[in-house]
Formats: C-alpha cells, sequence, structure tokens
C-alpha cells in the first residue's frame, strides 16, 4: 500500500484523518510534531509518496515543518485550521501541492480525494505542448509537482510526433498560438483518432477570450483556461478532466467486460476481431477461431448450485486468460462458453494451441467451498477464413457439438 506521512499533534483529527486514509487503500505512518516526522523519514527510509502537514506543531509553531519535509523531497499538502490571505500566499510561495482550511467533515473528504488523485496522477502521462520555453517549463513543472509524468512538445507537429513514439499520453495542455501547427489543428488532428474517452485536453493562451475558448472547445478540447491562471484554478481543472477521463474509462471497461469472470465480452470480442480479421483477409496473418464449453456444467449447477458454477467458470477464464497470448482475443460467449481468436497461427499451430488449452484445463483443480473440483471442456475450432467472425464462429460451433458427440474433453477442427 502507499504511505502517506501525516504530521498533526491534534489527536482526534489525527484518528479521524488515518481512519479515513486507510479506508482509501493507504498506509499512515503518523506523527504528532516535526522531530517525530524526521524519525518517521528515516524509519520509512523512501517509502513515503507524499506528506500532509499541519502548519502549527509544538516544535515547529510558525510553518517550518512545511520547508524541512519539502528539502526531503517528498511532496507537500498543507492544511491548517487558521486561513488567511497572507498564510495562503506564504505557504502556496513554496513548493507545495495544496493549501486546506480544516473546516468541517467536506475538508477531509477533500483531502482524501486529494491524497487519491495525486496517487494516480503517477501513472498518467501528460504532454505540455507551447512554443515558449519558460511557460512550457512553467506548466511542466506544475504537473509535476502534482505527480503527473511529462512529456513536451513546442509545437503541434512535434507533439503528433511524441503522442505517436510514447502511445500512452492522456492528457495534454496545448496553447493556441505556435509556428508550424497552432493549438487548433492539433486537437482536430489528435481528435481524429483519439476520442474523450482515451485523451483529456485543456487548452490555453494569453490572448483568452470567450470566442477562443468557445473556438477550442469546437474544436474538440474538453476545457480552456486564461493565462496567467492561479495555481489552485489550474490543479483543479486539470483533475476534474483526469476525473472525467478515469471515469469513462471505467465506464468503458464495464461495458466491454463480463461482470462474473472480467474477461471481456461479446461486444468487446467482435470489436477486437473486425481489424484482426481485416489483417487475415489481406494475407498477412492467419487466424483460427475456437469456442471452448465446460463439459457437464448443468450437472455442477445442479449438484453443488449456481454459487459453485460461478466459481468454475471464474477459474476457467482465469486459466484461459494465462493461458492465452496478448495477441489473442478472450471473452466469455454467455453461459459456460468461451471463444478464442488466435492471431497468427496455421492449421497445425491451431491444433496444437487448443489441444494445450483443453489439457491446461483438465489438469487444473478448481477449490470451491464445497470441495475441489477437476473440469474439462469440450473445443471446436474453425481454422479455415471466411468472409466474416461470424461465419468462422458458425463453424467452430458445428465443431464443438462434434466434440461434444464424441465423448468430450476433446477438440474437433475444420478448415
Amino acid at each position: 500500500m502507499p504511505r502517506v506521512l501525516v504530521v498533526e499533534d491534534g489527536k482526534f483529527f489525527l484518528s479521524i484523518l488515518t481512519s479515513k486514509l486507510k479506508d482509501a487503500g493507504f498506509d499512515v505512518a503518523a506523527a504528532a510534531s516535526r522531530a517525530e516526522a524526521e524519525r518517521r523519514i528515516a524509519e520509512y527510509s523512501g517509502d513515503i509518496f507524499l506528506a500532509l502537514l499541519d502548519l502549527n506543531l509544538p516544535d515547529a509553531p510558525d510553518g517550518e515543518i512545511v520547508d524541512a519535509i519539502i528539502d526531503h523531497g517528498l511532496p507537500v499538502v498543507v492544511y491548517t485550521g487558521n486561513f488567511s490571505e497572507d498564510v495562503r500566499d506564504r505557504v502556496l510561495s513554496k513548493k507545495v501541492i495544496d493549501y486546506v482550511v480544516k473546516e468541517d467533515p467536506s475538508s477531509l473528504d477533500y483531502l482524501v480525494r486529494l491524497i487519491t488523485g495525486l496517487h494516480r496522477n503517477r501513472t498518467i502521462k501528460a504532454l505540455v505542448v507551447d512554443d515558449a520555453t519558460s511557460a512550457r517549463h512553467y506548466t511542466r513543472d506544475l504537473l509535476r509537482q502534482y505527480q503527473f509524468h511529462v512529456v513536451e512538445a513546442a509545437n503541434g507537429a512535434e507533439a503528433l510526433d511524441v503522442i505517436a513514439r510514447e502511445g500512452d499520453v492522456r492528457l495534454m495542455i496545448t496553447d493556441y498560438h505556435m509556428p508550424v501547427m497552432d493549438g487548433f489543428q492539433l486537437i482536430k488532428e489528435v481528435r481524429k483518432t483519439l476520442g474523450r474517452e482515451r485523451l483529456a485536453v485543456i487548452g490555453v493562451s494569453s490572448a483568452g477570450s470567450s470566442t477562443l475558448s468557445a473556438r477550442f472547445i469546437k474544436s474538440g478540447a474538453n476545457d480552456f483556461l486564461n493565462k496567467p491562471f492561479l495555481r489552485e484554478e489550474f490543479f483543479c481543472r486539470v483533475q476534474m478532466n483526469v476525473d472525467v477521463l478515469e471515469h469513462l474509462g471505467a465506464l468503458q471497461s464495464e461495458a466491454s467486460k463480463d461482470y462474473l469472470t472480467g474477461v471481456g465480452n461479446r461486444r468487446s470480442f467482435f470489436a477486437a476481431a473486425a481489424p484482426l480479421l481485416a489483417a487475415a483477409q489481406r494475407g498477412q496473418a492467419p487466424i483460427a477461431v475456437g469456442l471452448i464449453d465446460v463439459d457437464s456444467f448443468k450437472d455442477i449447477n445442479d449438484r453443488h448450485g449456481h454459487d459453485v458454477g460461478d466459481v468454475v467458470l471464474a477459474r476457467l477464464a482465469a486459466i484461459l486468460a494465462e493461458q492465452v497470448r496478448r495477441t489473442d482475443v478472450l471473452a466469455r460467449f454467455g453461459g459456460e462458453e468461451f471463444c478464442v481468436l488466435a492471431f497468427n497461427l496455421s492449421a497445425e499451430d491451431a491444433r496444437q494451441y487448443f489441444e494445450r488449452l483443453r489439457q491446461t484445463v483438465a489438469d487444473a483443480v478448481v477449490e470451491t467451498a464445497r470441495g475441489d473440483f477437476r473440469v474439462t471442456v469440450s473445443i471446436g475450432v474453425c481454422t479455415g477464413l471466411r468472409e466474416t467472425i461470424h461465419q468462422m464462429i458458425s463453424v467452430a460451433d458445428t465443431c464443438l457439438y462434434a466434440a461434444k458427440r464424441a465423448g468430450r474433453n476433446r477438440i474437433d477442427i475444420a478448415e
């Protein structure tokens, strides 16, 4: 678990905050003073990802704790019961991520959401696009402070190259006025291949106007900020857009996965299979489609209950997911039936491949609350290319029934 250093001398507040952070999946290293915080840092030796600091401590009454912890290279969030513009400005002039006031329970909830978001940001790659080096580096440094992995580009054309090279950019901050390719052109090009569920885009410009903002949004941006912007507003906008991106990604994942087994569903199978079939039809590589069905599954449900049947299906899915290659497509088609599209396999290689799947399942032990089970599967395989995936599945289905009639726990293949 990621560990957070919490420096707070109020026992009640520390207890509540620790409980909330643990519920959110964090370990907490607690300290009630600057000296104790130093000991915690030495104790955990680089195993702390962020520090949450009270400004007023018995041995650091005037916020000295902030500089002390920053000197250790830790990201810092400050919270305090006393708010003033002078204190706020003084704190935010340092390399502090955020400044939160202890007001009511909502401030605690905000702190937990903030820390959760910062930890998530460590897995997200952000691209900053601006021809002005100082402005680009300022935005880059802010994003790094917020724990993003950051790459840069000086214009739209460079940005397209970076996106193609990196392959996993999830957030882009782009200026409008740039040589070679401006921000509008860049966003329009990006949106040809990357939708809003794949990449969040925030436009920025010092020539801000409602017209410019509208043009950014119409070009495909998610949001717009005028330069110069407040750090707090920038961070809130960035986090809001990343939250939406993650939410859309979660919805898309839920829509494409089978709820019980976690492997793909029929919808995701056909979406992934279409380009592989097209590649096979162009002669780039052969494909094979196999339908896999659990033998005597009705007996398992009738004798041991559907809860045991669900465990069997989940374990089978896990076995198949471990065995198929990264280039293959695995999905649950419904009930006890799964489908695999194997890419770049000859007919003979496909026979060996699906025979290995069958044998691996037969050798596995499925542990359930009502005892351990061994299950077998029958597999029907189509190795001959057809015009559609549906036609190949139909051939595989015919082979599957032939395998069942021949005694189960075997494969049957047709070209």
